[in-house]
């Protein structure tokens, strides 16, 4: 898994938009949760994508990277 570095502008827009999601839910397992089936959603439209087009998205089950291109 690689890592990302974000610039100050974009660590203060992601942290305004955690702030947001944390207000909108009762509990930080509530949070949670929704953040869990966000990442599930995500990874559903990822592979979808790499179905439709494998040339542009390879998606591997291991520790490799994905390959876009």
């Amino acid at each position: 898994m690689g890592i990302m570095h974000l610039d100050p502008e974009a660590k203060a827009e992601l942290h305004s938009e955690a702030e947001k999601l944390i207000a909108r839910y009762d509990s930080p397992l509530e949070t949670v949760k929704a953040l869990m089936a966000y990442n599930c959603e995500l990874e559903t439209q990822i592979v979808a994508l790499a179905h439709r087009h494998p040339g542009l998205v390879h998606v591997s089950y291991d520790d490799t990277p994905a390959i876009l291109g």
